[in-house]
């Protein structure tokens, strides 16, 4: 338990979430130190996609505040509990089925704190200039040539998996300590396997750009702008193209199934070690709750 909007505004909320969820994986300290500071982070991550002017500035700094104080008062305390639940489970076998359970929880904390980010993203939305749009296509244009070059297609189609298996092997490292060489053999085998396609993410990426500029041009021209965003927030949970929705769906089965095999292939002592991170992380956010 992770860029914002005007923009797109999916792929705006998933760079905070990712900031936050980096917090969490980073380790103890790290997380009382920089949760108080994602006002500010966010807003340099947003003045790197539109370059922001000082009255921007000054319009969204509170709605980021009271965002951080709603989070802290309503999602922290259930960040505690849940890594609590999660500690007793780590030391255990686990199906597929459980972690797509779990994923569920984190999921529909996600969607919340989406939904209750939205008055940040509003006068961001009201105020984007020609030149800051621009700004923010030449941004989305980065991204998009960044995806292809990591995720680009082998010369005999196969999908070059390399980062992904480093990424891969870093994450659960955080958590279960050194894998063995055998453990990140399977792990590569099972990236080999997965159903990820990058021919079917990019056109996905592009449409929930789009979605969101046309969301701000509607606001810009006097749509409502809280239901205007939260139905680009929707969309983006939920494909409105069908093919697209199923793969979703696919990956998210796949990806509970290999969580599952990594798992189930620790050892007793790595177990114990990602249960002694989850009580670390629960500990930093019970400090975290009263400021």
């Amino acid at each position: 338990m992770g860029k914002v909007i005007v923009m797109h505004i999916p792929q705006f909320l998933k760079k905070i979430f990712s900031i936050l969820f980096f917090l969490i994986i980073t380790g103890c300290g790290i997380v009382t130190l920089g949760y108080n500071r994602l006002p500010f982070l966010t807003l340099l991550e947003l003045d790197s996609i539109f370059d922001l002017t000082d009255e921007q500035n000054k319009l969204v700094r509170p709605e980021l505040d009271s965002w951080l104080d709603w989070h802290r008062s309503n999602h922290l305390p259930q960040y505690v509990s849940k890594l609590g639940q999660w500690e007793k489970l780590i030391v255990q076998d686990l199906t597929p089925g459980q972690f797509c359970s779990e994923i569920e929880v984190a999921r529909v904390l996600i969607n919340e704190a989406a939904i209750q980010f939205i008055p940040v993203l509003i006068p961001l939305a009201k105020t984007l200039s020609p030149a800051q749009m621009e700004n923010w296509n030449n941004y989305q244009i980065k991204r998009d040539k960044e995806f292809l070059e990591r995720f680009r297609v082998g010369t005999k189609g196969e999908i070059i998996n390399e980062e992904r298996l480093k990424k891969a092997i870093s994450r659960a490292e955080m958590f279960y300590g050194t894998l063995t060489t055998d453990q990140k053999e399977q792990l590569a085998k099972r990236l080999e396997k997965s159903v990820f396609n990058a021919e079917q993410v990019l056109p996905e990426r592009k449409r929930r750009y789009t979605d969101a500029v046309d969301a701000v041009t509607l606001i810009q021209k006097g749509a409502e702008p809280t239901q205007t965003l939260k139905k680009v927030w929707d969309n983006s949970q939920q494909s409105p193209n069908p093919s697209y929705a199923l793969y979703s769906k696919q990956m998210l089965q796949d990806g509970c199934a290999q969580l599952s095999e990594l798992h189930n292939n620790t050892t007793s002592e790595q177990r114990l070690n990602a249960a002694q991170k989850l009580k670390g992380y629960a500990d930093d956010f019970q400090s975290l709750i009263k400021p």
